[in-house]
C-alpha cells in the first residue's frame, strides 16, 4: 500500500486518493464525464460506472505506477486531481522522472491560480517529499491552451518543443529538480 500524502501550497491542499470522501469521489467521477474538461484534456468522457473509476484509479495508484492526488482549495471544497504517471524507469525501479497531469472541475476555480499552486504542491511533493526525488518533471497541454501554458510557466515549466498533430499542436514543457530547486532560492 502506498503512503498517505498530505501536501499543500497557498490555498492548495493536495490528498492521496484513499482520503477522498465519497462525495469528493463523485465530483471527482463526474469531472472525468464531463465533455468540456474531457477536450481540454485530449480525451473523451469515462463511460465506466462510478465504482469501476474508482477501482481503477486506486488500482493503479496501489500498483505505484502514479502518484495521484486530490486537490482542495483553501476552504477543503474539492476541486480537482492532479498526478504525476508515466514513470521511468518504471517501477520497482526508482523513477527519475514522470509526467504531470491536472484537472481542475471545479468551473468556479478556472482562472484564480489554484492551477498554478497545485502545479507547485506537486514540485515540492516529486523533488522534495519523495523518499528518492524524481530529477525531472514533463508535461503536454495544447497549444490553445494559453491558461495552462501561464500557470505551468509560473510554477518554473519551460517549453522544450512542440509536436504537430492532425488536430492540433502540443506544447511540450518540463522542470528539473535543479531548476525548481533555483527558483525556490530566488523566492
Amino acid at each position: 500500500m502506498p503512503q498517505s500524502w498530505r501536501v499543500q501550497h497557498g490555498r492548495v491542499t493536495l490528498k492521496t486518493l484513499e482520503q477522498l470522501s465519497q462525495e469528493d469521489w463523485r465530483r471527482f467521477f463526474s469531472y472525468f464525464r464531463d465533455r468540456e474538461i474531457a477536450d481540454w484534456n485530449g480525451a473523451k468522457p469515462t463511460r465506466y460506472p462510478f465504482w469501476l473509476f474508482k477501482r481503477l484509479m486506486l488500482d493503479d495508484v496501489n500498483a505505484l505506477e502514479r502518484f495521484s492526488f486530490g486537490m482542495y482549495d483553501e476552504l477543503e471544497h474539492f476541486m480537482g486531481s492532479v498526478e504525476l504517471y508515466d514513470l521511468h524507469p518504471y517501477p520497482p525501479a526508482t523513477p527519475r522522472i514522470a509526467t504531470l497531469g491536472i484537472v481542475i472541475g471545479a468551473r468556479e476555480r478556472w482562472g484564480q491560480g489554484y492551477g498554478r499552486e497545485a502545479v507547485r504542491a506537486t514540485l515540492e511533493f516529486a523533488f522534495s517529499k519523495l523518499p528518492s526525488p524524481l530529477e525531472r518533471v514533463r508535461l503536454t497541454t495544447f497549444l490553445h491552451n494559453k491558461r495552462a501554458q501561464a500557470a505551468f510557466k509560473a510554477a518554473g515549466f519551460r517549453q522544450v518543443g512542440l509536436r504537430e498533430r492532425p488536430e492540433n499542436t502540443d506544447v511540450l514543457m518540463e522542470i528539473s529538480r535543479l531548476e525548481w530547486e533555483e527558483e525556490r532560492e530566488r523566492g
